[in-house]
């Protein structure tokens, strides 16, 4: 009886496992269904002629087109398929939509995007943009719909896993893309109310100190003579008192310089981009090239859009780094300001609807109380938003269509004069020699009260064309000089990177892309440079201490991967940052404790060293006196965490980039699965640029180079490119983290677009579009 029982167990454990893996087996055939068709043949309704899509062994999208229409049709069609829930979550966040598909937990993002407006924004604007542009929006909106509605199609395996259907993309759908960069890249609005709490906290004279001002011996980008505007009649600009102040405490970033000839070996122009934003699965950005008639195009592309943002055509090349202009406000008026206002209905699955009223003023949007946890001044009701992403007339959207059809200097300024928002630090070069600089946007111009009255002249934003020195260099530093007469802004920042790089540039008379790709990957921090002279005449207490010191002598300031001496100082400056300003910023300490660099600087070597005295000591406290213990607790700290031998510790085993996945990282198993690290060197001080957070525990990186470009114009082909985590956003594909390893080890890949499919290279997938019938 006993054996029959087991027996028939047995078979029940037995049937159970097999139905289990079917039913596991047909998951995962489902899930591997999904990946895209990259070879053979693809009838699509609205394209005009044969088109191919030839993907290199990255997964690069190498694409052949008989027409521009049918290059952005095609563009549409490898971004379907390679990033189309990148696509589609960008779009319901940006239109305050994730709870119809996430219910509660996209409650909050959707309350804030529907108070902002921008998807209403953007549909206005798309009607408002040129007659070529809307068209190239279309057609690209046509292919991604084209991958959407064919026969057979199964969405990637978030859809799956979250059980519903992408829509149909539409032209203002590439606006909202376009308005979620610039809202990312946005100015300090939304930091005036925690910036009152801490002068609340500390006074007006120590919150000045705390946040910083632009040193006056960090490089400027350029002068008053780059700019032509030396004989005007305006006083310098007055800079308001800094929000965040001249540090890299996380904030979305980049670098980009430009050489001339004369400073270059070949004679022409070289030039390096890499935009720092937050790490995501898939990346941010995705690599293509574009041939049509008109020549080709190639670099880093937003999913959701048809241009490349980030590259070089056959004649000239070009890189972004984030102004940061203070392009925003927040007013605070009464009920008596509203001037209309609308019912906003939120779907949440699994849940109950929730109903918002989104309010106006003649500035922009209330931010609700409700919604919104800003203490509002006493006479007044709430907080109003004035900023520039709401204006009907943004053609930003278009800029990148004009600036592929330029050949030159003059026809990249004309291109874009419509660049509204983010403003941008736009260095520029061209294959007969030219080297430029441009800042456009749309920025204001506010009046005694604080009131915008009109907005800086193109003619007059920052701007140079060949200037003497043989180069411009930006790093979000201070790119005007201090008699500029126009306000941008007082949140310059990027100090520690610009140095390097001026210092690399510098370092020699002429580069080539080498040394180039040497200086844009660089780790030694210059804040570790600089400190460490007065670091290390600690005097630590512990054995451990002491030892860890006798490491530090000798170490270089390199913050590689394999080394444990960056983690020393990187736990050191984090334990001494604390005890130097905990006392003084006392509760708000979680909220503003971070790698202040730039305060630090002026606190162990400047004028700021009363900053270490402490009142509830009866005597006075030297900053030399804290260095030491606060050695000595930090590795007492990290040998916990890490272990005693603190010889074996290595930088990449506790510094990793986690590339994110949006929403599933916060998902348990489907974390593991859909994120992405890797061991990565630098911090957030370093040109390879790499942040942590001091407000959490370890050292995980959340930020650092999207992508990496260098452009050689005397040999294009030779340019050089690295993009984060792959060319995939779909997660069973090879091609979602490959790239990761390279990223990390600061390695480039080759996008030549020197050949042809009549003498294509070995190794391509090869997909060729045929057009069909409506």
């Amino acid at each position: 009886m006993i054996k029959r029982v087991l027996r028939y167990l047995g078979w029940a454990v037995g049937g159970l496992v097999a139905l289990v893996l079917v039913g596991a087996l047909i998951v995962a055939n489902r899930l591997y269904a999904s990946l895209p068709q990259t070879i053979g043949e693809m009838t699509v309704a609205g394209l005009q002629a044969e088109a191919t899509i030839a993907r290199d062994s990255h997964g690069v999208p190498h694409i052949f087109a008989q027409s521009e229409h049918d290059g952005f049709y095609a563009m549409g069609v490898a971004h379907a398929q390679d990033r189309l829930w990148q696509m589609e979550i960008t779009r319901r966040a940006l239109r305050g939509r994730l709870a119809e598909v996430l219910g509660e937990p996209g409650l909050d993002t959707d309350i804030f995007f529907r108070t902002m407006g921008l998807g209403t924004a953007s549909d206005t604007a798309v009607d408002n943009l040129p007659d070529d542009v809307r068209a190239a929006l279309q057609a690209y909106a046509d292919g991604v719909n084209a991958v959407i509605s064919a026969p057979g199609f199964v969405p990637p395996p978030e859809f799956q896993i979250l059980m519903f259907d992408p829509e149909p993309w539409q032209p203002a759908d590439t606006v909202v893309v376009y308005k979620a960069i610039a809202l990312d890249l946005f100015g300090n609005a939304f930091q005036e109310p925690r910036m009152a709490a801490l002068v609340s906290q500390l006074g007006e004279q120590r919150t000045g100190e705390f946040i910083g001002r632009y040193p006056d011996d960090a490089p400027r980008s350029l002068t008053m003579a780059d700019i032509g505007i030396e004989a005007t009649t305006l006083p310098p600009a007055e800079e308001l008192a800094p929000v965040m102040g001249p540090e890299d405490t996380g904030r979305d970033g980049s670098n980009n310089w430009v050489l001339s000839g004369s400073r270059t070996t070949t004679g022409l122009p070289i030039l390096a981009n890499d935009p720092h934003l937050g790490l995501a699965a898939p990346a941010i950005w995705y690599l293509a090239r574009l041939t049509t008639p008109q020549g080709s195009v190639v670099g880093a592309t937003l999913p959701g859009t048809p241009f490349v943002t980030l590259g070089r055509t056959d004649e000239i090349a070009w890189g972004f780094t984030n102004t940061g202009p203070d392009v925003g406000d927040l007013h605070a008026v009464t009920e008596a300001d509203v001037t209309g206002q609308r019912e906003e209905h939120i779907t949440v699955r699994f849940g109950e609807d929730v109903i918002i009223t989104r309010r106006e003023t003649a500035t922009g949007p209330v931010l609700d109380p409700k919604h919104f946890n800003y203490p509002v001044p006493d006479g007044s009701d709430f907080f109003a938003l004035q900023w520039m992403l709401d204006e009907p007339d943004d053609a930003t959207t278009g800029v990148g269509l004009h600036i592929i059809e330029a050949d030159n200097w003059d026809g990249f300024v004309s291109a874009i004069r419509g660049f509204v928002a983010p403003q941008q630090s736009m260095v520029f070069a061209d294959r007969d020699g030219d080297i430029g600089f441009y800042a456009p946007a749309r920025i204001p111009v506010r009046d005694e009260t604080g009131a915008w009255v009109s907005t800086i002249p193109f003619e007059e934003l920052p701007h140079t064309l060949n200037p003497d020195r043989g180069f411009v260099a930006t790093a979000n530093n201070k790119i005007v000089p201090d008699d500029y007469p126009h306000y941008l802004t007082s949140e310059w920042y990027g100090v520690s990177r610009i140095r390097r790089i001026h210092d690399g540039i510098s370092a020699a008379p002429v580069h080539d892309i080498e040394t180039m790709q040497a200086l844009q990957v660089d780790t030694v921090s210059d804040t570790a440079l600089r400190l460490l002279p007065v670091l290390l005449q600690a005097e630590p207490e512990t054995q451990a201490g002491r030892d860890a010191l006798a490491v530090l002598a000798d170490w270089d300031a390199n913050m590689a991967v394999d080394r444990p001496e960056p983690l020393i100082y990187s736990a050191w400056m984090r334990q001494l940052s604390a005890d130097i300003y905990g006392d003084e910023l006392g509760e708000l300490l979680p909220a503003w404790h971070g790698d202040r660099r730039v305060f630090m600087m002026d606190v162990l070597t400047g004028d700021l060293g009363h900053w270490c005295d402490n009142e509830a000591i009866a005597r006075t406290v030297t900053c030399q006196e804290l260095t030491g213990p606060a050695l000595d607790q930090a590795m007492a700290e990290t040998m916990a965490a890490y272990g005693a031998d603190f010889t074996g510790w290595r930088w990449g085993d506790v510094h990793y980039a986690r590339h994110a996945h949006r929403p599933f990282s916060d998902f348990p198993v489907l974390s593991d699965w859909f994120s992405i690290t890797t061991p990565v060197p630098g911090d957030g001080s370093t040109v390879n640029v790499a942040h942590y957070s001091y407000r959490t525990p370890g050292y995980e990186v959340f930020h650092g180079a999207s992508y990496r470009a260098l452009y050689d114009m005397a040999a294009p082909d030779t340019s050089r490119f690295m993009i984060t985590t792959g060319q995939s956003g779909n997660v069973m594909s090879r091609h979602y983290d490959d790239l990761a390893p390279m990223w990390g080890r600061g390695e480039y890949i080759a996008i030549p677009t020197g050949w042809t499919m009549d003498a294509a290279p070995d190794g391509l997938s090869v997909l060729r579009l045929q057009p069909g019938s409506q």
